[in-house]
Formats: structure tokens, C-alpha cells, sequence
């Protein structure tokens, strides 16, 4: 019987089961020297092909497992092999560095989860180290010491767990889980109530760096721009920012220009690549990367294989279209250097001021006069001229020409704000604008505020219009991208939130700006563009 329990072949724990004596082939003579990940991932994993995105990756994972960072966020595309590094190998060696301490693994099932924390136990066995007799489950296995491994679904059951390494691979099951808002809601809601609270505080003593609890890792391929990464980048700008370290590793290299912008409080590894260059060309060839381009079609391609939800050139309005004209944002009017046919205040209003709220919308649009942007032929027709026959090579008024475009974006602005709030901002914002700039109107939406809103809204603000809004806001969209195309739309500087929402819409985090400025354009092109080439507006104001 002793020689079965002595017996490699039988004792599978490798801990002389029940004699309970110590294993004079584990017995160390002096200090133990820490083993380093990469050489931990070249005795469990002999073949594995170490690319230069893996070096960045791996190094980053080692100062998690040093104590030297512990807010990691790692992007990357598709089928790359991120889950083999962060879900799998790392586990294993770091709780063979913490024998006494929990890792946390967290994916959009408990099945994959279990896979990944499977894995982890076999790499984890593969160098050596033992487990405890009495827990090898798949989603919880434990260490002689009584440390180990937990893991679960997202949404799933951590209660009555803790972990001093949080790691959440793949929250999202597909597009359909990731693009419903209120599946997104749900995992944020699991995230800050189930999640954070199973953190584990720094043991005594041992708090490094100013790091006070439980390291996270969080890796995923980017589905949305307002998914768990994006929130959680949105958090940066709040009370508690958590200064993360972020790896992102767009599939082909990017342009300065062209690359997602992060928050200043967060850490962000250089790429070493040039533009053009593919992530891992052993791997995904540029060949093979420009057909899968294709295939997928460009929204799928700049979320998932560049980590950027809201592609650089657009979706529905493309950056191609932003036009620039002069003149600065002019509340006061002061900058005003256009005599406007008519101006216009647009609002997408929110009565909710909290902070999870959705924002109000302000956009105060110009049309131009029509002797400032109409067709040199139309105006000599209008002279009575005799035209030469070479007026008919002039291009026709819906050609876009250079300088020339027909609304003019002065500023926009969005606020949090509740009624009394959205008062006074709009009496303060009217009461500043300038000569030249004072809005003939203000337009509100009619649906979303409730008849009882705008007639007390249209007693406290002169001028003010509720309007019935036709068709949904996507729609509306459609209706006015055509004008951006053609060059009769034009920004003044400062409207950088109103343009990253329009090249983000419809798949973006927030739409007020974009709702304010469709339901502008389309009504200063229903009200005046079409009003036969009248250079004097028709009147504005009117009573319910």
C-alpha cells in the first residue's frame, strides 16, 4: 500500500497522500529565486511562439505579478491568442507565486470561464505544483496552501469569494449582447455590485506603490463604444480614477491621427509599428488581414480588428465630409462674421440631472443669406442677364463648391441638467448671444417632453418652438447626411464633441449632440432653404 501512495503513477497529487510527508523532490536548498513569466510559460508551454505583441503583453503581466501595476487593459483582435496568455498561463503562474492567495476569471459564460480556469489548473500542474486533495473543480481549485482558482460567468456567482487577481476575458457572448443597451447596463450593474465587492484588500504590510487591493486585468475585443472598456475609460474622468495601463493593439497600425485618443489619467503603451504594418504577421499576413477587411465590412472591421467602435473615417457621416469654415465659437457674438438669414437654437433636452442621465443637447445653427451661397448662374437669371453658352459648363448648385456651403455649425454644448436647470442655462445662453446671433427660434422636441414641459418651457423662453419630430432619430440622420456630402454643412472650431458624436452615430455612447443638430438642419431646410430663394426669413415665432 505505501508503495502505491509513493507512487508517481498513483499519487496523481504528488503530495505522498495520506503519510502527509514532505516530498524530498520538492525540498529546496536556500532562498527560492522567483521564477519569471516567460520562463513559467516555456516549461508549461514548450511551443509557444513568443511574437513581439506577446513581449509586450507578457512583460506587462509580470509587473502585474511583481506588484509593480494593477489596473491593466489589454484590446486586441480576434483569435490573436490574448486568452492563452492573460486566462490560462497567467493564472497559473500567478497563483504558483501566491500559493495563499485567490485568482478571479470571469467571461460571458460560466462554461467558457470553467474552460479558461481548466486550463489554467493543467499548466499549473504541467510545472510541478500540487493541488489540494479535497478541491480540483474546474471552477474552484485550490493549493496545498489554500490559495487558488475561482471562476464563473459574468453576472455569475462570485458570493462568498474573494480574489486578489480579478481577470474578465470576454465579457460580451457576440454583437447582439454587446449592441442592446440594456445588456450593457446589466454587466456594468454586475461589474460595481458583484465584481468590485469580492476585491480583496492588500494583505497588511504589503500594500506596493500605492496600490491599495486586488489587481484587475480586463481583456476583450472591442464590440461598442460604450462597452465595459468604455465605461470603464469613462470612469477616468470622475472623483476616483483608477490610472489604468492600456495595451491596444489595433490589427494593421494606424495613422496618429486615425488612433483612439485615451484619457490623460491613463498609461498607454507606444505602438512600435509603423502605419500599415499588420500585429502579427506570422499569424494574420496583410494579405489575409485586407480580405478579412472586406469580409467583414467597415464598421465590424474598425471595432473588432482596430479596437475602435467609432471608426476614424465614420459610419453613417463620414469625416471626409467635415467641412471647417472661419470664425471661432461666439456665445457673445463678438466673433460673428456672417450676416445670417436666420439663426436657430436647437435642444435635445433631458429633465434628469443625474449622473448616469442622459445629456441636453444645444446647437445653435446659421443659414446663410441665399446672395451668400447661391449658384452665380441662378444669380445673373435673377438679374435678368443675357447668360454665354459657357454658363452651362458652371457647375450646378448641388455640386458642392469650394468655400461655399449653406448652415454653418457655430456652437454646441451639452450639459446634465434638470428643468430649472435647462431655464436658466437657455435664459443665461440668450441673454449672451450677441447682435447677429440671437437665435430666431428655439426648437425643442415635442414627443419626448410632454405638451404640459413646452407651454411652461415656451412662458419662460422667448421664442421657443416645440417640434413634432418625423420618423426616428436615425432617419433624420439619413436626412441630413446627404447635406454634409454635398459641402452645404460647415463647423466653426470648438464643435469637437458635436462631430465625434456624428462620425460615432448611430452605434455611440451619446447622440444629444447629434439629435440637436439634425432637428436644426432639417428645420432651417424646411423653413427658408425651400422658401423659393427669399433672402428675408418668414417669420418664427408662433403661439399653441
Amino acid at each position: 500500500m505505501a508503495g502505491l501512495l509513493l507512487d508517481p503513477a498513483s499519487d496523481r497529487w504528488a503530495d505522498w497522500g495520506l503519510l502527509d510527508g514532505p516530498d524530498p523532490c520538492r525540498q529546496q536548498n536556500g532562498p527560492q529565486v522567483q521564477q519569471a513569466f516567460r520562463d513559467f510559460i516555456v516549461a508549461a508551454y514548450p511551443g509557444y511562439a513568443f511574437h513581439t505583441w506577446a513581449e509586450r503583453l507578457i512583460a506587462l503581466l509580470q509587473r502585474v505579478a511583481d506588484g509593480e501595476l494593477n489596473r491593466l487593459i489589454v484590446c486586441c483582435p480576434p483569435r490573436l491568442g490574448k486568452s492563452l496568455l492573460v486566462s490560462k498561463l497567467f493564472p497559473a503562474y500567478w497563483v504558483s507565486r501566491y500559493p495563499t492567495r485567490f485568482c478571479a476569471i470571469a467571461s460571458y459564460s460560466a462554461e467558457l470561464a470553467y474552460a479558461h480556469s481548466r486550463e489554467a489548473r493543467h499548466y499549473y500542474r504541467a510545472v510541478g505544483h500540487p493541488l489540494s486533495k479535497d478541491s480540483t473543480a474546474v471552477g474552484n481549485w485550490l493549493t496545498p496552501e489554500r490559495g487558488g482558482c475561482i471562476a464563473a460567468g459574468v453576472r455569475g456567482p462570485f458570493t462568498g469569494k474573494g480574489y486578489a487577481l480579478g481577470i474578465i476575458d470576454d465579457p460580451y457572448k457576440g454583437p447582439e449582447d454587446a449592441n442592446s443597451a440594456g445588456q450593457r447596463q446589466k454587466l456594468i450593474e454586475w461589474f460595481q455590485s458583484v465584481w468590485l465587492t469580492r476585491a480583496e484588500p492588500a494583505p497588511q504590510g504589503r500594500s506596493r506603490r500605492g496600490f491599495a487591493g486586488a489587481a484587475q486585468v480586463v481583456v476583450l475585443t472591442r464590440w461598442h463604444q460604450d462597452d465595459l472598456i468604455g465605461w470603464l475609460l469613462e470612469q477616468e474622468s470622475g472623483d476616483a480614477p483608477q490610472h489604468w495601463q492600456v495595451l491596444n493593439l489595433p490589427a494593421i497600425a494606424e495613422l496618429p491621427q486615425q488612433q483612439i485618443k485615451f484619457p490623460a489619467t491613463c498609461t498607454i503603451e507606444p505602438d512600435w509599428r509603423q502605419p500599415g504594418e499588420p500585429l502579427c504577421p506570422d499569424r494574420f499576413p496583410l494579405v489575409e488581414l485586407e480580405q478579412i477587411r472586406i469580409r467583414a465590412g467597415s464598421y465590424w472591421w474598425n471595432a473588432l480588428y482596430q479596437q475602435r467602435p467609432s471608426p476614424a473615417e465614420g459610419l453613417l457621416f463620414q469625416r471626409a465630409w467635415i467641412r471647417s469654415t472661419a470664425g471661432t465659437p461666439a456665445p457673445d457674438g463678438r466673433a460673428a462674421q456672417r450676416s445670417f438669414a436666420a439663426v436657430v437654437l436647437s435642444c435635445d433636452l433631458s429633465f434628469k440631472g443625474g449622473a448616469e442621465n442622459d445629456y441636453c443637447g444645444f446647437c445653435l445653427l446659421g443659414l446663410l443669406p441665399d446672395q451668400e451661397a447661391r449658384h452665380p448662374a441662378a444669380l445673373a437669371k435673377a438679374r435678368d442677364e443675357q447668360l454665354h453658352s459657357s454658363a452651362a459648363l458652371v457647375r450646378s448648385p448641388a455640386e458642392p463648391q469650394e468655400g461655399v456651403h449653406r448652415i454653418e455649425v457655430i456652437w454646441s454644448q451639452h450639459h446634465r441638467l434638470d428643468l430649472p436647470g435647462v431655464v436658466k442655462f437657455l435664459g443665461q445662453t440668450l441673454a449672451s448671444l450677441g447682435k447677429g446671433l440671437s437665435p430666431d427660434a428655439v426648437l425643442i422636441e415635442d414627443a419626448a417632453n410632454g405638451p404640459a414641459i413646452c407651454q411652461l418651457l415656451q412662458r419662460q423662453i422667448p421664442g421657443l418652438i416645440a417640434v413634432r419630430p418625423t420618423g426616428s432619430k436615425v432617419s433624420r440622420a439619413h436626412a441630413v447626411a446627404p447635406l454634409l456630402e454635398a459641402g452645404q454643412l460647415a463647423f466653426r472650431s470648438g464643435n469637437d464633441a458635436l462631430i465625434s458624436e456624428l462620425l460615432g452615430f448611430p452605434n455611440g455612447a451619446h447622440d444629444d449632440l447629434v439629435d440637436a443638430f439634425c432637428q436644426g438642419v432639417i428645420w432651417l431646410q424646411t423653413q427658408h432653404w425651400r422658401s423659393q430663394g427669399k433672402a428675408t426669413p418668414r417669420p418664427l415665432l408662433f403661439s399653441r
